[in-house]
């Protein structure tokens, strides 16, 4: 009995051991778009976008095939079927044989490139081919999305049960190739095709900076038409040569040109811009969409947009266009955070910056109104004339925001109409009779 506990121990002993040489955790991966190792620890995910066409290429980066090609769709860092994966795991104790690794793709084993087994490590290489060719059938990487897992197994115990195992995530999309703009989507319920991404936008002058007003987006975003969702707008920008026009200017901007991303979230969208723009200068920039394997594709349709809704001159001065105060408001409440001066702001926005007669109008106060409401601030009186002035425009703003425009302005003229047949009834009448 004493002899089979002790064999029993060393056999439990024996097990234990070849079970922890299986204990794999996450190292690093090489050739792959980006990697999400923080989002889910224990499944890290790698992104491939196929996107463009790669010119000389090593099989051990990336390449990018933002190369100047006009507007087409493109990935700064993008795969292809033959660039090789690397994948590093750590494990606890060294591995002792190669056939203790495998990997599958549900239950298709993958076949790697080559394995190299260190003290503490384990090394996997393989191409993008032959994670397509296993998952979607598919060599070339293009017939269809990734969306799979890879287990990685390592040394199995003598009943089979597996001992240690690791698994990757894969997404991968193709971007589409035509068309490779977007449909443009004013605010005059134009259809657009779903799930084609952001789709209006004017740019519009702010210090050091152009904003994306007016940026609207396509039904169902961030879904897109490849599968993979949208994650940011990428504006593609020139600064104009002096005699060009804005028209030439927006001519030149193509997939290489200097860029600006902005992480995009649907329920804040009216604070889009590009900065580290010189003031005094004049900007023209096209926006596409950037989806979450780093592809870059639906463009803005420059055939079909005014060039002057895309440019801009940003200028050095705080106030209406980057919210910071409101010039004469600001002056006669005593502070740019006053909810009077907000309420002006919350209408400027709305009913002003989207329309080109609106921003004529915002730019013409932005030119004259910061002499008066320097005037206004040094004198009291001024300022208590002034708010005088403008609580009725407050009142309008206020009510325009909270039930419309025009709901708003037919009240007022409903109320100035009955006021001004009051005033006809009780007061000029009243002086005709010699009342008063």
């Amino acid at each position: 009995m004493r002899l089979f506990k002790q064999v029993a121990l060393f056999s439990t002993t024996l097990l234990m051991s070849k079970m922890a040489l299986a204990a794999l955790t996450f190292g690093t991966v090489g050739g792959a778009t980006s990697v999400d190792s923080v989002t889910t620890p224990t499944k890290p995910i790698i992104y491939g976008g196929f996107a463009g066409t790669c010119g000389t290429t090593t099989t051990n980066t990336t390449c990018d095939t933002c190369t100047g090609n006009g507007l087409e769709p493109c990935n700064k860092n993008a795969v292809f079927p033959e660039l090789i994966l690397t994948l590093v795991l750590n494990t606890s104790t060294p591995i002792t044989s190669t056939s203790d690794i495998t990997l599958k793709i549900d239950s298709t084993t993958v076949n790697p490139t080559n394995i190299i087994l260190g003290t503490t490590s384990v090394t996997i290489t393989l191409p993008w081919s032959e994670i397509c060719s296993k998952a979607i059938n598919d060599s070339t990487c293009m017939a269809d999305p990734l969306n799979h897992d890879l287990t990685i197994t390592s040394a199995t115990n003598s009943t089979g049960a597996s001992a240690g195992t690791f698994t990757f995530h894969f997404i991968s999309s193709v971007a589409p190739a035509a068309p490779s703009e977007y449909t443009d989507c004013p605010d005059d319920g134009t259809a657009v095709p779903a799930n084609t991404g952001l789709c209006n936008f004017t740019a519009f002058p702010g210090d050091s900076k152009l904003y994306a007003r007016g940026l609207a987006a396509s039904d169902g975003y961030p879904t897109s038409t490849t599968g993979v969702n949208f994650k940011s707008a990428i504006f593609f920008y020139v600064k104009q040569t002096p005699g060009d026009s804005n028209a030439t200017t927006v001519g030149q901007i193509t997939n290489k040109s200097d860029s600006f991303e902005v992480p995009i979230n649907v329920a804040s969208m009216s604070k889009v811009y590009v900065s580290g723009l010189t003031n005094g200068e004049n900007y023209c920039m096209v926006m596409a969409n950037r989806d979450l394997v780093g592809n870059i594709y639906y463009f803005t349709p420059v055939a079909s947009v005014s060039p002057d809704s895309l440019c801009g001159t940003p200028t050095p001065v705080a106030g209406l266009l980057d919210d910071k105060s409101c010039f004469i408001a600001t002056a006669a409440f005593g502070s740019d955070m006053a909810p009077e001066v907000q309420s002006f702001r919350d209408f400027r926005n709305k009913y002003l910056l989207p329309y080109s007669w609106g921003r004529e109008f915002v730019k013409t106060y932005y030119k004259y109104s910061p002499k008066y409401a320097n005037m206004i601030a040094q004198n009291d009186t001024a300022k208590i004339a002034v708010r005088g002035v403008l609580w009725p425009l407050l009142f309008f703003a206020r009510m325009s925001v909270a039930v419309g425009f025009w709901y708003a302005l037919g009240f007022v003229l409903l109320a100035g109409l009955t006021l001004w047949g009051l005033y006809q009834r009780l007061i000029l009448g009243r002086n005709v009779r010699g009342e008063l």
